[in-house]
């Protein structure tokens, strides 16, 4: 192809720098990760070459008549210690987080995970069944989460209605495990499973009617859930050990039935798993169970073994569930990081990227004694708000991966996710780690692209149709 007769304009508009083509136009957006920043997209001024050299390790093409999942979106995960933190501050600046998180014009944090009752950052261990053998649930209650969790999510509808939101149990009731207690299964690990009887099984079943319909009574519709989070962990905070017997019993016989007969229309998902101790998804993936699952759902997962459950089961739909937690460091290396986990599952097949905490406080501190990642901190003592560079990286991802998108082919030595819209527009997200700019070369069908990378960047690049 004759470069010379690409046209290049600069357009210092919206924060964004447009390369054209002969065919299309290329809309350039980018976020630093050195700081975290409340509106972190900068703009990008340069000097474009369009017949500089670029090496076929720079080499991007691009496939858009393949197409693969449908995308639902890019979100986090609710919590009480966020839902604290955050109602600590005046209702003005309650409001400026939420916009910032959950606006579809900011971060559209659109596809967000809650907890079934306690999870590792909730304030302290509790469930909504409280009274022990309380088989039928006359005494089930969500009234703990009036006051910090549900007031949380529903604001964050309020800036996002169209938002999808997925649940998991970290644990059952204390007293439907062996242990009767929801934390320390690391003290007997052969306690703290879920108690293997049919009574117990029935029970639990009704406490997730329960909760979905009461949280149906708030105004907040699950859209999906997992039966057991991390169920191959033996931890120190809410958890429950489960095999994939258990798992399936209490999936097919118990929770699946009491759904049908109250006419629940949430999702129930098998997970969510990890490959790490235990090779679990493989194991439910059965003949009886794999088309009884609505989908299956992965954390800290590599991309080979999330990918073979499209081998296992072409039809069943895939949801990363968690990310890495990290150290509380919040620190500019951990989140030059993020792109290569969202590409891991994306291009395993998931149809969404689930960040972990969304807010946690000035300690960053779990109840149970470790800090962890979040996307903003805040200082209950003095109000003070800090948006972390994981904050950049999840805003500029949620505008190359958005809600309804399809994931389309693509072939590179960069690590990349490639989708395209409704629209025809093509997004590419991709990161330029080097301290000085680069080019790459954006290849389609019979038309070659080159466009250059701001240094240090994580960059969001818009392809669309010249009219």
């Amino acid at each position: 192809m004759n470069f010379s007769k690409i046209l290049i304009t600069l357009l210092l508009v919206t924060a964004t720098l447009t390369v054209t083509g002969q065919n299309y136009k290329v809309e350039i957006s980018y976020v630093s990760l050195d700081k975290g920043e409340a509106s972190p997209i900068k703009s990008f001024k340069t000097n474009i070459d369009a017949s500089v050299k670029v090496t076929q390790n720079d080499f991007i093409v691009l496939v858009p008549e393949i197409e693969f999942q449908t995308i639902e979106g890019i979100g986090g995960a609710f919590n009480e210690n966020g839902g604290e933190a955050l109602f600590s501050l005046p209702t003005d600046k309650q409001q400026e987080v939420l916009k910032n998180l959950f606006n579809p014009k900011n971060a559209n944090l659109i596809f967000n995970r809650t907890p079934i009752g306690a999870s590792d950052f909730s304030l302290d261990a509790y469930s909504y069944s409280m009274v022990a053998n309380d088989f039928k649930m006359k005494h089930f209650s969500i009234e703990r989460d009036h006051k910090y969790l549900l007031p949380f999510i529903k604001a964050a509808f309020k800036e996002s209605p169209e938002m999808l939101l997925q649940a998991s149990p970290w644990s059952p009731p204390a007293w439907m495990k062996y242990s009767n207690a929801m934390d320390k299964n690391n003290v007997d690990e052969e306690k703290s499973r879920l108690k293997d009887t049919p009574e117990i099984h029935k029970a639990y079943a009704t406490y997730f009617v329960k909760y979905i319909e009461e949280y149906k009574k708030e105004g907040v519709t699950i859209d999906r859930f997992c039966v057991q989070n991390e169920p191959d962990t033996y931890a120190p905070f809410p958890g429950c050990n489960m095999n994939m017997e258990q798992m399936q019993d209490l999936s097919l016989n118990y929770i699946m039935p009491a759904f049908k007969k109250k006419k629940l229309n949430t999702g129930i998902w098998a997970g969510t798993f990890r490959t790490i101790n235990r090779g679990d998804h493989y194991k439910i993936l059965n003949a009886e169970t794999i088309d009884k699952f609505d989908g299956i759902g992965f954390q800290y997962a590599n991309e080979p073994f999330i990918r073979e459950v499209t081998l296992l089961a072409p039809n069943m739909k895939i949801m990363n569930t968690e990310t890495k937690c990290y150290n509380g460091a919040n620190s500019t290396e951990q989140a030059k990081e993020r792109i290569s986990e969202i590409a891991n599952y994306i291009n395993a097949g998931s149809t969404n990227y689930c960040y972990w905490n969304i807010i946690l406080n000035e300690t960053s501190k779990s109840a149970w004694g470790w800090k962890q990642n979040s996307l903003v901190v805040i200082n209950r003592e003095n109000g003070a708000i800090e948006y972390t560079p994981d904050y950049n990286a999840m805003y500029i991802a949620s505008s190359a991966i958005q809600k309804n998108d399809k994931r389309i082919a693509h072939i590179s030595k960069h690590t990349i996710v490639t989708t395209k819209n409704s629209n025809n527009e093509i997004k590419v997200l991709i990161q330029n780690n080097e301290p000085v700019s680069k080019f790459v070369k954006l290849m389609i069908n019979d038309e070659e692209i080159n466009v250059e990378l701001p240094k240090e960047a994580l960059c969001s690049l818009t392809l669309k149709l010249n009219n």
